[in-house]
């Protein structure tokens, strides 16, 4: 679903990222975990298209998609979530996810002749039943009228992920959404992706080892720019290279 061959990025004499090469299959959760200034906000931005390697591929459900435009990637498939939240604070819970979804429109004279300005837009039953339902997968249908100012940060998380499925994507791409999150909140996100596994494949992105181990079918880990491990949860927490360079005594008792 989606693939990186032989992926470099140099920002002078910094590679930041060196030859990476890694899949995610259908219906996997592959984990990218490694310290800070590994290099993985690097990685992300060539897969979202908003940086531009110097070397190597990216292909989306097998279409090359190496130099096309963040909204082509999302057009074709990408749904992801920010490390720090991008929601609209001033509207409700529902009409953040309308606006995503259309967003999503094949263009934005279409967007415009199909939902017209605010008012219009608001009234659209099209938009208002694709945000309901994203709103519903991810828990949040009872605050749809809520202002997002007033809701929690776990809130936030699991909005912004109901604005990318309401995009209907073929691959997630999920930037540590356990970010700053309680342990109540972790768990409620946890659970939530969970049940997203058996319906889109992910690439996580995760700080948290106890969610990573849970989540994950497999796990790659950047070092300096560099995988230097993929495989299994298992392989990985019995990896001394990884434990020496990341997890350390973690992988003993996740």
């Amino acid at each position: 679903m989606l693939e990186t061959r032989g992926l470099v990025k140099h920002f002078g004499g910094l590679l930041a990222t060196d030859h990476v090469s890694l899949s995610v299959e259908a219906l996997q959760t592959h984990a990218l975990i490694g310290p800070n200034g590994a290099g993985k906000s690097t990685l992300i931005g060539q897969l979202c298209g908003e940086i531009s390697p110097d070397e190597g591929d990216i292909l989306l459900n097998g279409e090359v998609v190496t130099r096309a435009p963040v909204h082509v990637r999302a057009r074709n498939g990408l749904g992801r979530s920010y490390q720090i939240t991008q929601v609209c604070r001033d509207f409700s819970a529902l009409e953040n996810v309308m606006m995503a979804s259309a967003a999503g429109a094949r263009s934005i004279e279409n967007a415009s002749a199909r939902f017209g300005f605010w008012r219009p837009f608001r009234q659209e039953q099209r938009l208002r039943q694709s945000a309901e339902e994203a709103l519903l997968t991810v828990g949040l249908i009872a605050e749809a009228d809520t202002p997002v100012a007033i809701m929690a940060h776990g809130q936030h998380r699991q909005l912004e992920l109901a604005m990318a499925l309401s995009l209907n994507p073929k691959i997630l791409l999920l930037d540590e959404p356990l970010a700053g999150m309680s342990s109540s909140e972790s768990h409620i996100m946890v659970e939530l992706l969970q049940k997203l596994k058996s319906r889109y494949p992910i690439l996580l992105v995760e700080h948290d080892m106890g969610a990573v181990f849970m989540l994950a079918d497999r796990i790659s880990v950047l070092v300096y720019g560099k995988v230097i491990a993929s495989g299994s949860p298992q392989a990985i927490k019995a990896d001394p290279q990884v434990r020496q360079a990341y997890l350390g005594d973690e992988a003993l008792v996740a």
